[in-house]
Parts: structure tokens; C-alpha cells; sequence
């Protein structure tokens, strides 16, 4: 392996794992902390029921809109409901986390395998230069030169070259 194709491979792996990590880690962080919200908002679900005075101060406010419930029936399966989708979102971002990981190494081999094969094949044609080079020379004979040539293009690493007789 040249230490062309070793720069390469660093270089993409530095700078697309960096990315990758960096959004695989705001994707989990945030699936953990969404379904452990709604873990929690169902763990105390059950607080309405058992002390309704509670509800009495309690709003609900969103995008220009304040709701007031009074009534604790309707509090505790709000609040049962809000906990289930912020787990199933949370879980959901967690999956997506898992999978984009599973894709990110299954990118990264066929790069890497794709970078090696360039590789190979111009190492393979500045091999096949040089025992031309030493034959020309004469530190070769024909014999030892087309025993070598045929080792370099038989080399089952390299599917490109074959020699054809």
C-alpha cells in the first residue's frame, strides 16, 4: 500500500468520521434525553390521581395559547400520552443513531476497498515499470523477467491484469 492511499483513507476517515460521529452523537444524546423524559413524565403520570389539587394550578401553554385543566381524569392520560411519543421518538432517534452507524462502517469499507484497488493497480504498473527498467539494463534476463511480470499480473489481489497467453 502506497503512503498515497494510507493519506487518503486518513483524510476521509478524519474528516467524514468526525461529521458522521458528530451527528451520530446529537442524534443519541437527544433520543436518550427524549425518551428519558418521557420515562419520567410516565413515572409521575399517576401524581394528578393521587393529589388533585396539583391540578388546579396547572396550564398547559404552547404557540399562542394557554390551555387550563382542572380536571385530573384528563391530566393523567395527557400526560400517559405525552411520555409514550416522547419515548417512541426518543427510541426512534436511537435506532436511527444504531443504523446510521451500521451504514457509516459499511460506506467506510467499500471507500477503503476502493481506494486500495486504484492503488494497486498504479503500484502494479510502476512494478511492471521497473522490471521493464532493470531488464533494459540488463540485470534481467528474458527468463527472470517474464517470470516476474507474470507474478505481478497473475496476483489474484488485482483483477484488472491477466496475462493472456
Amino acid at each position: 500500500m502506497s503512503d498515497s492511499a494510507s493519506l487518503i483513507k486518513l483524510g476521509y476517515r478524519g474528516i467524514g468520521g468526525f461529521f458522521v460521529g458528530l451527528i451520530m452523537f446529537t442524534l443519541g444524546v437527544t433520543g436518550f434525553a427524549l425518551a428519558l423524559a418521557g420515562g419520567i413524565i410516565l413515572a409521575l403520570s399517576w401524581i394528578p390521581l393521587v393529589f388533585p389539587e396539583v391540578v388546579n394550578s396547572m396550564t398547559i401553554e404552547g404557540v399562542g395559547a394557554q390551555i387550563f385543566i382542572d380536571n385530573p381524569g384528563l391530566v393523567t392520560p395527557l400526560l400517559i400520552v405525552i411520555g409514550i411519543i416522547l419515548v417512541a421518538v426518543g427510541f426512534l432517534l436511537l435506532l436511527l443513531t444504531y443504523s446510521m452507524g451500521k451504514g457509516a462502517i459499511i460506506v467506510d469499507k467499500e471507500i477503503s476497498s476502493s481506494i486500495d484497488r486504484n492503488f494497486r493497480s498504479k503500484d502494479r504498473i510502476s512494478q511492471l515499470e521497473r522490471l521493464g527498467a532493470l531488464k533494459e539494463k540488463g540485470i534481467l534476463t528474458q527468463e527472470q523477467f517474464e517470470a516476474e511480470r507474470t507474478k505481478i499480473l497473475n496476483d489474484p489481489s488485482n483483477e484488472k491484469f491477466k496475462v493472456i497467453k
